[in-house]
């Protein structure tokens, strides 16, 4: 299903599915509470101390939702969830030393020692593999096939979740993004309705003077006419920022 390839994995549609993964990344999921009970139902299932809920970039693998041990972040090659990834189905090892795939990995040889890992793919409404949610333990152990049923339902619910969780605070944002926006032209509606009044008066009134003179006013006219264009030009360069920083509002 996968080849490394200068420490990248490669399959068809790896460039969507980080991109899926990004979508998922800068956001702090570990507070949340559902999230935190789905890993806990996780390791009375399974019977193990660990479990995580993962993302998996390019290069590494991110540890979002944490249950029994610390980590961040750890190296994609080293990650028993790469497998879960590429083949989208739940994986069992019931003895990581006695398997080829793991027997000489460092997460096996040295600390923490795993022997046992369960891993389900986290799949998101696009259908990209994003991340896993799996459980880990130090013991050897064997499941049975209700309780490899039972992880990818939990894996399903997490990720239902996350996409809930990850609608919500983008909708927040982009209703913050819709309040500046209409601000900004509010006060475009502003400048437009009343700050052009003055110096348009001043020139139309100006221009009735020079109309009335038969176009031979004196030098003081055309300087006052020349003092309210530039305070027009004023104006409309303040509209024209204005729009700016609407359109910039309306595209982030």
């Amino acid at each position: 299903m996968f080849t490394p390839l200068f420490g990248t994995y490669m399959y068809t549609d790896e460039q969507q599915r980080l991109e899926a993964v990004r979508r998922f990344q800068k956001f702090d999921f570990d507070l949340d509470k559902n999230l935190q009970g789905i890993l806990k139902l996780a390791t009375d299932i399974y019977e193990t101390p660990v479990a995580f809920i993962t993302l998996m970039d390019e290069h590494e693998q991110w540890f979002k939702v944490n249950r029994g041990f610390d980590v961040q972040r750890m190296p994609r090659e080293t990650s028993f969830c790469t497998h879960v990834i590429m083949d989208k189905e739940v994986m069992v090892v019931s003895d990581a030393f006695g398997d080829s795939r793991f027997a000489k990995n460092l997460l096996v040889n040295q600390m923490p020692h795993i022997r046992f890992y369960a891993g389900a793919p986290l799949s998101s409404n696009d259908g990209q593999s994003i991340g896993t949610l799996c459980v880990m333990d130090t013991n050897v152990k064997e499941v049975s096939e209700n309780k490899r049923q039972l992880l990818a339902i939990l894996a399903q619910q997490a990720i239902h979740m996350m996409e809930l969780e990850i609608t919500y605070k983008m909708l927040n944002e982009k209703m913050q993004q819709v309040e500046i926006q209409n601000k900004v032209l509010t006060d475009i509606a502003f400048i437009q309705s009343h700050e052009f009044r003055g110096p348009l008066a001043s020139i139309m009134g100006l221009m009735d003077i020079i109309k009335e003179e038969e176009y031979s006013s004196p030098k003081q006219y055309l300087l006052l006419m020349e003092e309210a264009v530039q305070k027009l030009d004023e104006k409309i360069h303040l509209v024209v920022r204005s729009t700016e920083a609407a359109k910039l509002a309306y595209v982030a």
